[in-house]
């Protein structure tokens, strides 16, 4: 008997322009995808019925030595 688990491939909506992301394979919750329209950077913030929560990934902002 196999005790392999199968692990579907889940997508999303992009925030931004409303195009489907479908990552390559399977993802973790905070991992970065791109968008493959606008190439917005998106930040997987859960699953939901069906498929991925994602948000706009926050900008990093310079550090100017504080």
């Amino acid at each position: 008997m196999s005790t392999e688990r199968r692990q579907r491939t889940l997508s999303g909506t992009c925030p931004i322009c409303s195009a489907a992301v479908a990552p390559p394979g399977p993802v973790e919750d905070t991992e970065i995808l791109a968008c493959p329209e606008c190439q917005s950077l998106l930040v997987v913030g859960g699953r939901a019925e069906g498929g991925l929560i994602l948000r706009e990934a926050p900008r990093v902002e310079e550090d100017w030595g504080e």
